[in-house]
């Protein structure tokens, strides 16, 4: 008797081990599941739901301002969104009205991995900007972290974040990571003192495959112009398009620094 109820004991803490693992594994997320989360429609329905529920804050229009915002969230195995944080704020009014759009988004589908959904994070970038007639007469105000900035192109034509096919490097994004990786010249004063991790940029692609108007969205003050050097060194991309016509993108791309 004393061995049967020893090993109903035994069996019970080994269910429950397992019950406890397989919990715990599924509030794990995933970095990179095989099938990553998409909104449900794919990139063309996303950027017409951001597109059409959007309303410009009137304090922000007064302001004249304008910016990229991009939260990152994760999506659960029912395509509900939770943890929603800001990578990238622009002014007060304008991280609102993202959160809101955030917010108001009907189910994703979930990410898959090994034949089950499973949590994964997503991030979405969002580009608030005023109808350039409406701020002519505006003071120009002077920006900060870009590189082959061009204004008009903001002003003159629509950029998106999310189309049909989003831009890519020549070469694929394997040869991507490698120029960069040989084009960095470490900043000696980073160097000096420790300093790596990620910088994460923006740039729009034109129709054209042309970069500019590089910025950082989440930087390190020591590598930031490093960042911004490198990625204006590389050559033209093959161009996203919307609609199978090309069209200006906003992409978002990180620049990792490593010490060796």
């Amino acid at each position: 008797m004393n061995i049967r109820k020893l090993f109903l004991v035994f069996a019970a803490i080994f269910i429950a081990g397992i019950f406890s693992t397989e919990q715990s594994a599924a509030q794990n997320i995933v970095a990179n599941p095989e099938r990553p989360p998409m909104f449900m429609g794919g990139p063309d329905a996303m950027n017409t739901f951001i597109s059409t529920t959007m309303r410009f804050p009137d304090d922000a229009f007064a302001r004249r301002a304008q910016g990229l915002v991009v939260y990152t969230f994760v999506v659960e195995t029912d395509g509900t969104i939770s943890n929603i944080r800001p990578v990238r704020v622009a002014d007060p009014s304008l991280d609102a009205e993202a959160l809101r759009i955030i917010q108001a988004m009907p189910l994703w589908q979930p990410a898959e991995h090994r034949g089950r959904a499973v949590r994964a994070e997503a991030t979405v970038p969002m580009f608030f900007t005023i109808n350039p007639y409406a701020i002519r007469n505006a003071p120009a105000q002077q920006q900060t972290n870009y590189a082959r900035t061009d204004l008009s192109i903001m002003e003159n034509y629509a950029v998106f974040t999310i189309v049909d096919r989003m831009p890519q490097f020549e070469r694929g994004n394997a040869d991507l990571l490698l120029f960069i990786s040989r084009q960095i010249c470490y900043p000696h004063d980073a160097l000096e003192q420790g300093i790596e991790g990620r910088v994460l940029t923006s740039f729009i692609v034109a129709p054209d495959g042309s970069i500019s108007n590089i910025e950082i969205v989440d930087g390190i003050p020591a590598l930031n112009a490093e960042a911004i050097r490198v990625l204006s060194l590389m050559p033209n991309w093959r161009p996203g398009s919307r609609n199978g016509v090309p069209v200006h993108v906003r992409v978002l791309q990180a620049v990792y620094f490593e010490i060796n």
